[in-house]
């Protein structure tokens, strides 16, 4: 099963993402937690020791961009880019796989 918590920020996604992980974890079945949030603290809430926190996802903003930015002849750089910039030809988008058993 997939399930992602997503919504407007200050939401709390963060908060109910760790209640759901936890609860999911003490029932004894296996648990994956991302936290695809620019502003990451999954981890932190999770309990995760601070050296163990990964790099947040911010400091590598320019990367992110370039990389979905592809080819698209529209957006002359990650700089040119917001947060409302749409995709275009040449744009690369996330997809996830149907998850097994699914339809």
């Amino acid at each position: 099963m997939r399930v992602a918590f997503v919504g407007k920020g200050g939401s709390g996604k963060t908060t109910v993402s760790a209640l759901f992980a936890r609860y999911v974890a003490s029932r004894g079945l296996p648990v994956v937690a991302v936290d695809a949030d620019i502003n990451q603290h999954l981890g932190m809430v999770l309990g995760v020791e601070e050296e163990a926190l990964p790099r947040p996802m911010g400091s590598h903003l320019t990367e992110i961009k370039e990389w979905l930015r592809g080819d698209n002849p529209r957006i002359s750089s990650a700089a040119a880019m917001v947060k409302t910039t749409p995709p275009g030809r040449g744009s690369r988008l996330l997809e996830l796989p149907p998850a097994p058993g699914a339809g």
